[in-house]
């Protein structure tokens, strides 16, 4: 499994609606293929600024899967006009040094 975190910045503004459109959307990203988990969390330092953190089973179901699947498209189209820049999309292994 692989943890991606995207930063993402919304548009000064558009805060409350972009979190009301991510709970709606929830549902759609954590049906879609290989999604285990998805959760958001705002930034306490910068406002307008969350990390939104997925639990993919493979990283192929994220990068090649999700981005041209129906819930990709759907997912998108509830929350991408919010964004204030392309998110900052890293993946990390699921398992913790030492763990």
């Amino acid at each position: 499994m692989v943890v991606e975190h995207a930063y993402i910045t919304v548009a000064t503004g558009r805060e409350a609606d972009f979190e009301a459109a991510f709970v709606k959307a929830q549902p759609i990203l954590t049906g879609a293929q290989g999604c285990r988990d998805a959760a958001l969390f705002p930034d306490v330092e910068h406002s307008g600024a969350y990390l939104l953190r997925v639990t993919w089973e493979r990283l192929e179901d994220h990068l090649e899967v999700f981005p041209g699947s129906d819930a990709g498209r759907e997912f998108g189209a509830h929350v991408a006009h919010f964004f204030d820049g392309a998110p900052e999309v890293r993946h990390f292994a699921a398992d913790a040094v030492g763990a």
